[in-house]
Formats: C-alpha cells, sequence, structure tokens
C-alpha cells in the first residue's frame, strides 16, 4: 500500500470527524462502556472515551485476550462491536461501532490542541465502572515521561482509577487515556497524550478510514490464525474479473508499511500460512493487476494480530541477544560474529553485520516444528521481516547459539536501497508466537 494512499485515507477520517463535530458538541460527552457477551450473560471490559461517530478509544490491557464478542453502550443503546484495532505500542485500541439509526446519548471529546501542556491544577480523570458510575479524580501532579519508546503523561492522583480513564481539562477537552499504572510511587499512572492518540487513531485509519464495509471479505475468502501463524484460503473464492494483461495476486499488507507481499493468486493450491507480526495490522485479498500490485484489493480481510506474550516454553531463557559483526576475513567457516557495543549504518551496510542470539532451555528430546520470525521495525515504523523454522535440542539446551546476516535474511534490502532514517530500531524474535526476546538501537 503506498503511504500517500494511507495518508489520503487519514485525512479523510479526520474531516469526517470535523463534519460531525458542530451535531456531536450539542451534547454533552462522557464516557461509554464496553460489555464482553461471549459468556452465559454480559461482563463489563472497560469504559471507553468517544472520539468521534462510532469511534472509542481504551486502554489495550484492559481489553479480554477475545474481542470476538464486545458491545458498545451509552447506558441506554447496546451496539455490536465490529473491529478492535491496536496500535503499534500495544497501549491503546480504537473500537469501531456502528450507532446508525440510534441517536447517540453522548457527543464526543475533541483532543486537546497540540503542543499545549497539561497542567496539573486544570485537569481531572474521569473513570467509569460497572454499575455505569462516572467519577471525577483530582490531579495532584502533572509531567512527562518515555515509556516503551512513547512519550506519556506521568500523573500523580489523590486516589486510584482503572486503566482506561480519561484526562479531562478544565475546558472539557480529551488531554490523555490512562493505559498503565507507574511503579514507582502510590497513585500514579501513565496517560497517552494527544497526538499519540492522534497517532492512534491514523494507525486505524490506515485499515478501515474510508474504505466501505471495514473490509467485507468475499465470499469463500477464509482467514484462520493461531497467534502469528495465519493461514489464507482462497480456493472456494471467485476470483476477480482481470484484463488480458493482468495476473491476479493474493496481497497481504501490513498497514504500517509502505511496501507489500503478493503471491500468484491462480495457482493449483490455493491456500498460503505466513508468519505476521505481533501487534500489527494487515489487510489481505485477492486483486487483479497488469504489474506487482501497488494498491489494495477492493474486497479485503483485516487481520488484527494480537500483542505476543513473552516466550514461557520449556523453561526458555534468553542470555544474548543483539547486532554483531563478522570479522572481515574470518579465520573459518565456524568463526562467530562479535557483540557491538555501538550499531551504525557504515556496519549495516558492510554486509557483516548478524543479529546473534544466545539462549537456554530444558528439553528431553528433539522437537523440530517450530516457527520463528525474527523481525526489524525501523524508527518511521516500517516493518522487515525473516521467516524461518526453530529446532529445540538436548544438544543445544544449556548453550543454544544461533546467528544471521542482516543482508542475507533480507532484513535491510530496503533501508540499504532507500536509506537508514535516524532514531531507534527494534529487533525481535518470536517462537511459535511467543515473543523470546528482543532489543533496540539508536542510529543517530
Amino acid at each position: 500500500m503506498k503511504k500517500s494512499v494511507i495518508l489520503i485515507l487519514a485525512l479523510l477520517l479526520s474531516l469526517a470527524a470535523l463534519s460531525f463535530a458542530e451535531e456531536a458538541a450539542e451534547k454533552d460527552a462522557d464516557l461509554y462502556d464496553l460489555w464482553d457477551y461471549g459468556a452465559e450473560s454480559m461482563t463489563w471490559v472497560t469504559s471507553g472515551v468517544p472520539v468521534t461517530d462510532g469511534v472509542l478509544l481504551v486502554s489495550a490491557a484492559a481489553l479480554p485476550e477475545s474481542t470476538e464478542h464486545l458491545a458498545v453502550s451509552d447506558g441506554n443503546t447496546v451496539w455490536e462491536v465490529k473491529a478492535v484495532l491496536p496500535d503499534s505500542s500495544g497501549l491503546v485500541a480504537t473500537v469501531f461501532f456502528e450507532p446508525e439509526g440510534k441517536e447517540l446519548r453522548y457527543g464526543f471529546w475533541h483532543l486537546l490542541p497540540y503542543g499545549q501542556q497539561v497542567q496539573a491544577d486544570t485537569c481531572i480523570l474521569r473513570s467509569g465502572d460497572a454499575l455505569g458510575s462516572r467519577i471525577n479524580h483530582r490531579v495532584l501532579d502533572a509531567s512527562s515521561v518515555t515509556w516503551r519508546d512513547t512519550r506519556c503523561l506521568l500523573l500523580t492522583l489523590e486516589d486510584s482509577v482503572p486503566l482506561g480513564s480519561a484526562v479531562l481539562t478544565a475546558e472539557g477537552e480529551l488531554a490523555g487515556i490512562v493505559v498503565g499504572f507507574y511503579a514507582e510511587g502510590g497513585n500514579r499512572v501513565l496517560a497517552m497524550p494527544p497526538e499519540e492518540l492522534a497517532r492512534c487513531m491514523t494507525e486505524a485509519s490506515m485499515a478501515l478510514g474510508g474504505l466501505p464495509g471495514w473490509g467485507n471479505p468475499a465470499e469463500g475468502f477464509r482467514v484462520t490464525a493461531d497467534k502469528n501463524f495465519v493461514t489464507i484460503d482462497w480456493k472456494d473464492m471467485t476470483l476477480p474479473e482481470k484484463k488480458e494483461n493482468e495476473k491476479l495476486y493474493l496481497v497481504v499488507v501490513d498497514t504500517g508499511n509502505n511496501y507489500l507481499n503478493y503471491y500468484p493468486a491462480e495457482t493449483e493450491n490455493r491456500t498460503i500460512s505466513v508468519l505476521l507480526t505481533p501487534g500489527r495490522i494487515y489487510l489481505t485479498g485477492v486483486m487483479a493487476s497488469e504489474k506487482a500490485p501497488a494498491g489494495f484489493p477492493e474486497q479485503y480481510e483485516v487481520i488484527m494480530v494480537p500483542q505476543a506474550k513473552k516466550l514461557t516454553d520449556f523453561n526458555f531463557k534468553s542470555v544474548v541477544c543483539t547486532i554483531a559483526e563478522m570479522p572481515e576475513n574470518p579465520a573459518s567457516e565456524d568463526e562467530e560474529p562479535v557483540p557491538v557495543t555501538e550499531v551504525t549504518e557504515e556496519l549495516l551496510r558492510s554486509g557483516r553485520a548478524y543479529f546473534l542470539s544466545t539462549s537456554r532451555y530444558e528439553v528431553t528430546e528433539t522437537l523440530d516444528d517450530q516457527t520463528l520470525l525474527v523481525t526489524l521495525t525501523d524508527p518511521e515504523g516500517i516493518n522487515y521481516t525473516y521467516e524461518s523454522r526453530w529446532i529445540y535440542g538436548p544438544e543445544y539446551m544449556d548453550e543454544d547459539t544461533w546467528f544471521i546476516s542482516l543482508d542475507k535474511a533480507g532484513l535491510i534490502d530496503s533501508l540499504n536501497e532507500n536509506g537508514y532514517p535516524k532514531g531507534v530500531y527494534q529487533v525481535a524474535f518470536y517462537v511459535n508466537g511467543d515473543l523470546a526476546d528482543s532489543f533496540t538501537f539508536e542510529l543517530k
């Protein structure tokens, strides 16, 4: 998907929100509630902050593991949730529902304009609970910190609040959403500020903004997932029409990337399995194109890959996970790369940069049917991946060391061609969809 297309979709979503603002501003804004109806009785999940017509922002940490059976309520009416899209940091999720035909009880909060500072004596936190109660909490102190490479508000409160509480100014503008609890000191919370909330909504618009039906996959097109192992099946689908000079492709789009992956769609075996990066949002469908596809299909499925849990299988422990340098003239084929203290663009371009991992675990027999995904995410959020297989072996378990060339794995091909943006890069590797380890490095 081209970045220009993505930006247009984000703009369309923003304009739609502005056109609705005058009508919504006539009503007082308040929290909505999320309910889970998957069990015998509906269970309250968390409160959500309305930011535009049919859109709530919530703390991703407050959501259940499965978001398949969620509903939104304003206290009078209940609507089925159509999609839940987590942002790339895994801190905030955008919730979509369709309020058409039923009047909303409340309007929505407008974001505090970018650049304005949050003052403790002029803001409150508003929280909700399962009984529909709404409580305002006083803020004693407000400052900014960096958490998970994201700027957050650090707020000290007079009492405790649940995740998802809204930070509001005296004018009723949304200054943040509580996404975590600060470890040091009592009643201290971390909240996503307005510019980060805007980013979260933009990420969601990459997948849904301006696109009718929020996916509307073609009949016979099926996607199933086991963690990040995703199987796409289009053998029962009626393929779209194509022109004489066109071919059909199955397209898999990471909505945060400026490139896409595609595969021939007119094959005998119309099923494919791919490893996708946890915590990211994908589109997939079949389209006709004369050359390599540069857009996305008219009909598509949205794939929301959940954040990965830490790997705990077989008492797994990561010992080393880093970038290493192979000597220019290795003494033998068995020579290992040496970890570096500083990663430079020169090293990355040299062809001697390697991903190096050492781990320990406990097994009694060889297990060789494990998936392995190594990812590199650049400062602009573009995600590069390398797929392989993982083997647990008794002979390796005391010190399982392995390494791959970043060049030969294809993790830096595009960066070598288009340039390395300055900032923080993250490298991670996943075994069977669980996070084995990750680290960051910075190019200055």
